[in-house]
């Protein structure tokens, strides 16, 4: 390569094909510089060989996308050329030994000439970037002329002045460009300021905000325990009182003592709060409670006719003909409040009912036989259910937020804290079938038996149900059940059974003393062992202990953890906050909503030995002849192959055919379910 051609290879700027400008990279192993366009044609790519005959290391190349040596057209075809004209077998080999001697010579310089590119692109880099420096500097001065100095020494470093289009171009400021950019320059800091004092303005709010937070969790401490439910710092900020103060002006101070007149109110405050809510929650209700009432009472008035008519009492008949329809009057809100007191009246948490493949209260392995139909294992009842935690949490993008700005941008976006509301609860219709069913095992009524009087009553159950008994070996009629309370029950049944029919012997007290506690895994040791290892965590000794505790110390703070059994929550404060002896409603405190909405494991630890007759059992669903079901015959553990209870399903022994509805027959008696 001549002088000139070195030259033009190092500074000119244009293809040496087509001769396109701006041309910026060169092949300094192939001496080329060749644009992206005629690179599609102008190179080839050619596969290793090691034979004599290789253009290997005789032509100039560099590496190819796929790790090939790519050529420059032009001079693998004049070599393949030149090659091929040579008939002397020792002139061709002289002539391929001279090309590679050559290519390793244009290597070597090829390195000193990218080191040299490498060093001069960093030296232009560096021009460059004093050039903007000294620009931004410049135009920093003007500014400062202009009184914009005290603005520019608070801009943070999200908005660097420096990353503005008219700052950062590597050209000298000259007085004739400042006057150009002087007004878009002015307008740019005038926007800063307002952002400036915007998140002045926000870290100002927040800060006030921390204020309310410990005036509500003083007051809030001195009420432990909880009789009713209490807001949370979402709802407390939108009190009317209490965002006022928050929203004062910014050069107005704001203390704990400005929330003085909110203390003195917050009792009142409160139960407005509560009223909004219990209005919100009735009104979204109120057509179903109504229709539900309607049918309680016809089922309570036929209860009544039947109950004469069998006692021979003539019916009072006041006229002829055919009645005229007329619409029954509005219940008042007494009669709404009975509804809801009922333990029929169950609703569910659309946020964290778990999936019917995987029901959390269930044993290891018995949830991975497919339901067919969805049962909420986490029921919850009036009015524990005011303090659901879902209420006052987000789930997902549907989640309602509160109306202020986007939460991500105050101290409790972690827990996605929203105002209160009732959005997620649903009435859970299949869950009050279940219930029915368990109150009648108690011999009480489903159309009147409210919640407090099954919690006051504490029956015990023995769930029949033949995939829980286990029929003794020897004793043809002994067998051992597991005892539940009528919680545990309803979880019981639409965990374990999916919701199917369960039948259930209520327990008294000379059938109690006769209950044993004993391990809930050790019949499936095998299982839950290859479990633990999978999860990684221990399932053997379970425990029925509540997730109901919370420290009082977390409360409405953003780290603040979420229920926990009473001996993690006591470790808990020993670690964190040091108080090797807590007190109960002082340091820590149980959860309004307990004992429901949590995801216990509800695993019955007793058990009772019954003599039983087998058609008495009730026959489990999984054992039905469904077409679903059929493959699970001789593998599931609970028909003629059971590995644990050592006996066979009834069914299989009456070789009756049950519909898939067979099992809400039962519940016909209780016309208010549909």
């Amino acid at each position: 390569m001549s002088e000139p051609q070195f030259a033009n290879l190092v500074f000119d700027t244009h293809c040496h094909e087509c001769l396109a400008p701006n041309t910026r990279s060169v092949d300094w192993r192939l001496a080329r510089r060749i644009c992206m366009k005629c690179t599609k044609y102008c190179m080839v790519e050619e596969a290793y060989s090691y034979m004599t005959e290789s253009s290997h290391l005789a032509v100039p190349s560099k590496y190819g996308k796929r790790g090939r040596p790519c050529y420059y057209k032009r001079d693998l075809d004049e070599f393949k050329q030149r090659r091929a004209s040579l008939t002397d077998p020792k002139k061709r080999e002289d002539f391929v030994v001279e090309c590679r001697a050559r290519v390793a010579e244009m290597d070597k310089h090829a390195q000193l000439l990218e080191a040299w590119a490498r060093k001069q692109a960093t030296a232009r880099s560096t021009e460059l970037e004093e050039i903007r420096s000294a620009r931004k500097q410049a135009i920093i001065d003007e500014l400062t002329k202009l009184g914009w100095g005290p603005e520019i020494e608070q801009i943070p470093s999200d908005d660097d002045l420096g990353s503005h289009r008219l700052v950062k171009q590597p050209t000298r400021l000259t007085p004739r460009i400042w006057s150009n950019i002087r007004p878009e320059m002015i307008k740019h800091m005038e926007d800063l300021r307002a952002r400036r004092l915007q998140r002045e303005r926000k870290a100002l709010v927040l800060a006030r905000r921390e204020l309310a937070i410990s005036v509500l969790r003083a007051y809030k401490r001195e009420r432990l325990p909880f009789t009713d439910v209490m807001p949370e710092p979402m709802d407390f900020w939108m009190f009317p009182e209490v965002s006022a103060i928050i929203e004062l002006p910014t050069e107005t101070e704001v203390t704990e003592a400005s929330f003085a007149d909110v203390v003195s109110r917050l009792d009142e405050l409160i139960i407005q709060w509560r009223a909004r809510n219990y209005n919100s929650f009735i009104d979204k209700f109120r057509d179903v409670l109504t229709l539900k009432l309607q049918r309680i009472t016809d089922a309570a008035t036929d209860k009544g006719t039947n109950a004469e008519a069998k006692a021979g009492t003539p019916a009072d008949v006041k006229g002829k003909g055919k009645a005229r329809a007329v619409d029954p009057p509005m219940p008042d809100e007494s009669e709404l409040v009975k509804v809801l007191s009922l333990a029929t009246t169950i609703f569910r948490c659309e946020y964290c009912t778990p999936s019917p493949w995987m029901s959390i209260y269930e044993e290891p392995f018995h949830s991975f036989m497919s339901p067919k139909r969805s049962v909420s294992t986490i029921p919850l009842f009036y009015p524990k259910l005011m303090g659901h935690r879902c209420l006052t949490r987000g789930r997902g993008q549907d989640s309602p937020m509160t109306p202020l700005e986007s939460i991500s941008e105050f101290p409790y976006d972690s827990r996605r804290q929203t105002q209160w509301t009732c959005a997620p609860l649903q009435i859970d219709r299949q869950a009050e079938a279940i219930v029915s069913n368990i109150i009648a095992a108690c011999n009480l009524d489903p159309l009147t038996t409210t919640t407090a009087e099954m919690d006051a009553l504490d029956p015990k159950l023995a769930c029949l149900n033949v995939r829980c008994v286990q029929r003794d070996g020897v004793i043809k009629d002994l067998c051992k059940a597991s005892v539940f309370g009528w919680r545990a029950a309803l979880a019981h049944a639409a965990s374990r059974h999916h919701g199917n029919g369960v039948k259930w012997k209520l327990l008294d007290e000379n059938l109690l003393k006769d209950t044993e506690s004993v391990d809930a895994f050790s019949e499936s040791s095998l299982i839950v062992n290859f479990m633990s290892a999978v999860l990684g965590t221990s399932l053997l000794g379970g425990t029925n202990e509540d997730n109901v505790w919370l420290c009082a110390h977390c409360m409405d703070l953003s780290n603040g953890k979420d229920a926990k059994v009473l001996s993690k929550m006591k470790s808990h404060l020993s670690t964190v906050h040091g108080v090797d002896e807590p007190q109960e409603n002082q340091d820590y405190y149980q959860d309004y909503e307990a004992p429901q909405g949590r995801c216990n494991p509800y695993t019955s630890n007793l058990k009772i030995t019954l003599t039983l007759e087998g058609p008495e059992v009730a026959a489990s669903d999984d054992c039905m002849s469904d077409d679903s079901y059929d493959c699970y015959d001789d593998y599931d553990g609970y028909g003629s192959f059971n590995s644990f209870s050592g006996f066979g399903c009834p069914c299989d022994a009456c070789g009756d055919f049950h519909d898939e509805y067979d099992e809400y027959d039962e519940y016909d008696d209780f016309p208010f379910f549909y």
